[in-house]
């Protein structure tokens, strides 16, 4: 993640994914992919995008908390892997 800004997109199929931003958009493979149901999406409206960035959010977090354990090493609290996230 090194330099890497990240962004939260709706795809044109309705899915809402986090991806690491930049200009060829179409190519940039996503880290994590949320599908919200049409049913709740009726439910909460236009807020239903709001809810995928609390949990996206939700999820970075819980990564650069002092609660998560990488098995490969990995120090989540380096300045230089800490993500910008975009919205």
């Amino acid at each position: 993640m090194k330099d890497t800004y990240l962004e939260i997109v709706e795809l044109d199929n309705g899915d809402i994914v986090l991806r690491p931003a930049g200009e060829e958009e179409e190519e940039q493979k996503p880290l994590a992919t949320l599908k919200i149901s049409d049913d709740t999406k009726e439910f909460l409206k236009d807020r239903y995008f709001e809810l995928a960035k609390c949990m996206f959010h939700a999820g970075i977090d819980y990564v650069y908390s002092e609660d998560f354990e990488s098995s490969d090493g990995f120090d989540a609290h380096d300045e230089e892997f800490m993500p910008r996230i975009l919205h």
